[in-house]
């Protein structure tokens, strides 16, 4: 296990990485169960800063995160026709207009909660990417192609992918959400990685530890906050991607409420 001796003025915890062996090799590790996950990564002493204190100084295009204020059209994230037909159109929405996107799509939501379950619903407990750094911008094509779009008319765009992450019902008292600085990467930290089993799977990217990297976290975060997180980006000199995983957090009081979420994937043009 790795370890790292910094003053202890930040959140102290463990997070899982990918384990070094898979440093050196042209085999991918597979990821997509617990079992799986245990045997392909490691866990890491860590320390989490509150980025509250300096939320001002933080942009998702230089660390590849922000937290913004945000009001949810809808209160109820069980009804799942209010969540695609209101919610999605909505945040999209709102991240065109944060961003200064001429357009954004969204691909998927998922809406996590204390239910143990289903592995992929549950509290995500390993650093990981949502995807591959090295399909940017053929999967932004394809993404295109797949709406039935013209990609000729796309031959001048930049493209970038953000999740949003807003909890809802009560404000995060436990497992909140870690962030990775994307300033603090490095070429040749961030690997693929194979999501899934022996069924359907797709290649994905997760770090290897170095000490140098800097994980943030939003303490308390509110159901009327929204924190935009980078995962791909096509255009030079913005931040590429913010690796993130849920970490217990040992200040959670005894009688803290199970953490709800929801996070949104989509892609942005810019033109």
């Amino acid at each position: 296990m790795h370890r790292m001796n910094v003053a202890s003025q930040f959140v102290p915890t463990q997070v899982r990485y990918l384990a070094a062996r898979w440093a050196d090799t042209n085999e991918l590790p597979r990821i997509y169960d617990r079992d799986s996950r245990r045997a392909n990564t490691e866990k890491v002493d860590v320390l989490v800063r509150n980025a509250r204190d300096i939320a001002d100084t933080i942009s998702v295009d230089v660390n590849g995160f922000e937290l913004l204020d945000y009001t949810s059209p809808i209160t109820d994230f069980e009804d799942a026709d209010a969540v695609t037909e209101v919610y999605r159109p909505a945040i999209a929405e709102f991240v065109r207009k944060v961003t200064g996107a001429s357009a954004v799509f969204i691909t998927n939501h998922l809406i996590r909660t204390e239910d143990k379950s289903d592995f992929n619903k549950a509290y995500a407990r390993f650093v990981h990417c949502d995807y591959s750094l090295k399909t940017a911008r053929s999967a932004s094509l394809n993404l295109l192609k797949n709406r039935k779009l013209d990609v000729k008319l796309y031959e001048r765009a930049e493209f970038a992918w953000f999740n949003t992450w807003q909890p809802f019902d009560h404000p995060v008292q436990e497992n909140p959400l870690a962030v990775l600085d994307a300033s603090t990467i490095r070429d040749g930290d961030i690997v693929d990685y194979i999501y899934g089993g022996t069924g359907k799977t797709s290649t994905s990217s997760m770090p290897l530890f170095r000490e140098d990297h800097q994980f943030y976290y939003y303490k308390n975060m509110q159901p009327d906050e929204v924190l935009l997180i980078k995962q791909l980006d096509t255009r030079i000199g913005r931040s590429a991607v913010s690796p993130h995983t849920s970490f217990i957090d040992p200040e959670s009081p005894s009688e803290a409420l199970p953490r709800r979420s929801i996070e949104v994937r989509m892609m942005a043009v810019f033109e």
